[in-house]
């Protein structure tokens, strides 16, 4: 099967077969997460390579590691780096997590993931784009853990999931000293009563909290001016009307 392309201003990203391709979330906390004293990024199953790539084009300093449980994946990102400005700053370095963590040497400033939300207990046939998505891959709980484990004291763990699972997340990182400093709550319209995702930030420092929230689309159906103004450095159709993502 002949391999899509995502376009973005400073990259592209070849879109494997069997590998998540890039969608809205991805590209939201890619742009979001704050990148102010990190150095060392690890991007938790970096699928395509989006958030790394994203990562990369927005801090010369940084070096990101990535890790995916999926063979595909692990190649499909590690071919996508290869033809990027910034491949020498980024790497894939392993394929569970957990082993990982307790092999790992390095320290980080930053964990990022968009990691699987579904919950179900009976998967999809559809095989391994939909394990991206279950999130008996990547338990809250595991991924709290090896945060904690991973990161130095000034370090966050940043991630987007849909509210109840965000909620989950942030309950498992306080039971291990990891706590909500920043959330923003992302609608799609308007006339939206609820947010369909949360952006969460946890730290080691329970003093801090900063809550916002951002809108994709004006009730017109245009993209809506913070929407982008967060993704202005990177989608080329920012300032279309319709989705394409």
């Amino acid at each position: 099967m002949e391999q899509t392309v995502f376009r973005c201003k400073s990259f592209e990203i070849r879109q494997c077969s069997g590998v998540h391709p890039v969608g809205t979330d991805g590209i939201l906390l890619g742009a979001w997460a704050s990148l102010e004293g990190v150095k060392y990024a690890l991007d938790v199953g970096t699928g395509t390579g989006l958030l790394a790539l994203m990562l990369a084009h927005r801090s010369a300093e940084i070096e990101v590691h990535c890790i995916d449980i999926q063979e595909k994946a692990r190649q499909c990102a590690a071919e996508n780096f290869r033809a990027s400005p910034w491949a020498d700053r980024l790497r894939i370095v392993g394929s569970d997590l957990q082993t990982y963590s307790l092999e790992a040497v390095q320290q980080y400033d930053l964990v990022i993931s968009n990691p699987p939300f579904y919950t179900e207990n009976v998967r999809s046939p559809k095989g391994c784009r939909l394990q991206n998505r279950h999130a008996s891959s990547l338990p809250p709980d595991l991924l709290v853990r090896v945060a904690r484990h991973l990161l130095k004291p000034t370090g966050k763990l940043c991630a987007i999931m849909p509210p109840t699972t965000a909620q989950t997340l942030v309950e498992r990182g306080a039971t291990h000293g990891l706590y909500l400093t920043r959330l923003t709550e992302v609608f799609s319209r308007p006339q939206k009563k609820g947010p369909e995702r949360w952006l969460i930030q946890l730290e080691h420092n329970p003093y801090l909290f900063e809550h916002s929230q951002l809108r994709l689309y004006t009730s017109e159906g245009a993209y809506a001016e913070a929407y982008r103004a967060l993704t202005a450095d990177f989608l080329l159709w920012a300032e279309n009307t319709s989705p394409n993502v």
